[in-house]
């Protein structure tokens, strides 16, 4: 694995947050290039990428802190808590801090909520898609043993061959991606795109899971597993209850 890709005298440069900034860097330009075609202001835009780079990172880090508060971080000096550089995000936590922190931006500015998360979900899965490419690089969140020919030795951990379960994130992700920007064509209601991305991820994060080295909490469900879960029927829920109000109202 490669987790330092660059080192310059004292300077070294790590895969995850060079991939990490990537990711921001190219959902920001593209979604800066397509905001006025979909009828979004891009000054609204920079403000809300400021908000979301700031909470999307502190809310993955302190979701990181306080599940392995006991194993990682108990006993250690405070500002091991924000000691970013030595990794450990949650993708779960950053997403709710990310969303709490548009949904004030947009009733402060009185703008629509839902029409500017719909634009930005395709974006959200592209850059997880490529920051899960950080993830192979660094040589975490590795799968379990297989004889797969595609299987891969992660030398930090053992000389056994197993799951890249970071790119098979990545590229699950990806395919999500796509399949966002497609259903943007067939938008019925305020957060049609977001409640796919949501029913989308929890189904390749539950699927991945069982392949990736996680500790199971419940039965033989990871914590991931289980939160995945609710993302699933809450938007399988939202989708149906959309369906059933579109009846009635014809009926």
């Amino acid at each position: 694995m490669h987790p330092i890709i660059l080192k310059i005298g004292s300077f070294e440069l790590y895969a995850y947050g060079a991939m990490l900034f990537l990711a921001f860097a190219v959902g920001i330009i593209w979604a800066l290039k397509e905001a006025d075609s979909e009828g979004i202001n891009p000054d609204h835009l920079y403000e809300i990428f400021i908000i979301v780079i700031i909470l999307s990172l502190l809310g993955s880090r302190f979701a990181y802190v306080l599940l392995n508060w006991n194993q990682q971080f108990s006993g250690e000096p405070w500002w091991k808590v924000f000691a970013f550089r030595e990794g450990g995000l949650t993708f779960y936590g950053g997403l709710l801090a990310a969303l709490l922190g548009g949904l004030i931006y947009t009733h402060y500015r009185r703008i629509s909520f839902f029409k500017h998360l719909d634009f930005m979900s395709p974006f959200i899965a592209l850059g997880y898609a490529i920051t899960r490419i950080g993830c192979f690089l660094n040589g975490c969140c590795y799968g379990h043993i297989t004889s797969a020919p595609w299987g891969v030795v992660f030398p930090a951990i053992d000389s056994y061959p197993r799951h890249p379960t970071q790119l098979y994130a990545s590229a699950s992700v990806l395919l999500i991606f796509f399949l966002l920007r497609y259903l943007r064509k067939f938008s019925f209601f305020p957060g049609f795109i977001f409640v796919w991305f949501l029913i989308l991820y929890g189904l390749y994060r539950f699927v991945v899971e069982f392949f990736r080295v996680s500790e199971a909490v419940f039965w033989v469900l990871s914590p991931a597993q289980l939160v995945a879960l609710p993302f699933i029927i809450a938007g399988l829920a939202v989708l149906f209850w959309q369906k059933w109000q579109v009846k009635n109202a014809r009926s």
